[in-house]
């Protein structure tokens, strides 16, 4: 099953496109906003000036591991290395988004604006972590995430996960702290750092 993207993202595309100057106004490499172009075209604009990815950075071979330095991350208050524990920007122009749900119809969002609303998703939810529970005692007991990844070529997407921690002698409480891992050629990374808090 593919996620279903939010139903205000095609609008946002749209009103987005309409303060463009001309179609092919260029602002920061990577950064054009034109819907109207091919997706190849927007993607190669999206890409210029990055290396290409050919694989997931890090050494994170399997989900328990990738929790539990989120968790760690958390407790140290280590902004670095939530950023270092994410999918980064080259790996997910070359390697993600082509085969996202959001780079084909009936969306097909310009790469730079699909990027720069993830973005902003990971950063409010890791402020939001930090904010909430960085720097306190966690005692990380279990995770789930849901029994199947959505597949998109190589990538493994897995939503629906869940921590259960303990908080400063608390009894543990099920919590949202990410929305999405993606594992691909046998490494993880955290997706989407978007959370309920």
């Amino acid at each position: 099953m593919r996620r279903k993207p939010s139903s205000w993202w095609p609008l946002l595309a749209v009103a987005l496109v309409a303060c463009q100057r001309t179609p092919d106004h260029d602002t920061a490499a990577g950064n054009v906003i034109d819907s109207v172009l091919p997706m190849p075209v927007m993607l190669e604009r999206f890409r210029r000036d990055l290396p290409e990815a050919t694989e997931l950075h890090g050494n994170v071979t399997n989900r328990d591991s990738l929790v539990s330095r989120v968790v760690a991350a958390l407790q140290a208050n280590d902004t670095l290395a939530f950023e270092r524990l994410a999918i980064s920007r080259a790996e997910w122009a070359w390697l993600f988004f082509p085969t996202d749900v959001l780079a084909h119809p009936p969306y097909e969002l310009p790469p730079g604006l699909a990027w720069f609303q993830l973005q902003e998703d990971n950063r409010k939810g890791v402020l939001r972590a930090l904010r909430t529970f960085g720097g306190h005692h966690l005692a990380y007991q279990a995770y789930r995430c849901a029994p199947e990844p959505t597949i998109e070529d190589e990538n493994r997407v897995w939503t629906g996960c869940t921590v259960t921690l303990g908080v400063d002698g608390a009894a543990p409480v099920e919590l949202r702290l990410f929305s999405a891992i993606l594992e691909r050629g046998g490494r993880f990374l955290v997706l989407s750092y978007a959370n309920d808090f």
